[in-house]
């Protein structure tokens, strides 16, 4: 009997040391209140709910969730998700400057080799190329001494390649951490109903030139996205993402700009 006793505490000792490990190690998902982070899954999500919802507002996007914090420097709360029928657990932390993608998927395959008839060095000599294209001015946004300027778009039967300009007026280093893509649609449910918008993650199919752009000085980047023919509804947005800093910059790209570029 004693053994018994002895054998059963030993077990459970163990199933709480094993709960408190899995709480220890669940994922941190870091979200600010200025744009929308998305957690990316295999399959579908059927339920999402944050633990304080006065402090994250969560959304259910088919394979994605996106959540964004409610105001600035909110407390850490827990998120809950059913995928696929099994529990993801993790935890939402406020963070001036998170991550916009979280990937949960078990297979991570590029986006250049998920899209069929799409040739991965093709689409790196279509950027080459529009090195040597004179700029245009298709739009601009400026913050912090940063300006941001969209200056090239082309197609081809598979690809959007876009060229931007990044001009640096202030004397601190503009270090780059990545330009994020969304696609914005504008919808409405109902004839008297408000009109709603809802934003789905773009992942590039390439992307190169990415670097520090020093004081006073410029810098280009050039992507690749997946070929999409926008609706009227519909619109592009590019978001300048600063690594050490806060200037954030984002250009709206119109529908009807992306349908009149040229072909390569």
């Amino acid at each position: 009997m004693k053994h018994l006793v002895i054998s059963s505490v030993l077990s459970l000792t163990l199933f709480h040391l094993g709960q408190a490990q899995r709480a220890v190690s669940q994922d941190t998902v870091y979200v600010s209140d200025q744009a929308k982070s998305y957690l990316l899954f295999d399959h579908p999500v059927s339920l999402v709910d944050v633990g304080n919802p006065a402090w994250y507002e969560a959304q259910i996007e088919g394979n994605a969730v996106l959540v964004v914090a409610r105001a600035d420097s909110v407390p850490a709360t827990p998120i809950y998700a059913v995928v696929n029928n099994e529990p993801f657990t993790g935890v939402l932390s406020f963070q001036p400057q998170p991550n916009s993608f979280y990937d949960f998927r078990e297979v991570k395959t590029p986006a250049s080799q998920a899209i069929t008839g799409v040739n991965p060095r093709v689409l790196q000599e279509r950027l080459r190329s529009m090195q040597t294209h004179l700029d245009l001015r298709y739009g601009q946004q400026q913050e912090g001494g940063i300006t941001f300027r969209l200056v090239g778009v082309m197609h081809d039967l598979s690809a959007t390649y876009l060229k931007f300009k990044v001009e640096n007026q202030s004397s601190v280093v503009y270090r780059t951490d990545f330009i994020g893509f969304q696609r914005r649609q504008r919808y409405r449910k109902g004839f008297f109903a408000k009109e709603k918008e809802v934003t789905f993650p773009i992942e590039p199919l390439v992307a190169q030139n990415i670097h520090p752009v020093l004081p006073y000085s410029e810098g280009y980047y050039y992507y690749a996205l997946p070929l999409w023919a926008y609706g009227a509804k519909e619109s592009l947005l590019a978001t300048l993402r600063e690594e050490s800093g806060s200037r954030t910059l984002t250009l709206k790209i119109s529908p009807r700009l992306i349908r009149r570029a040229d072909l390569f």
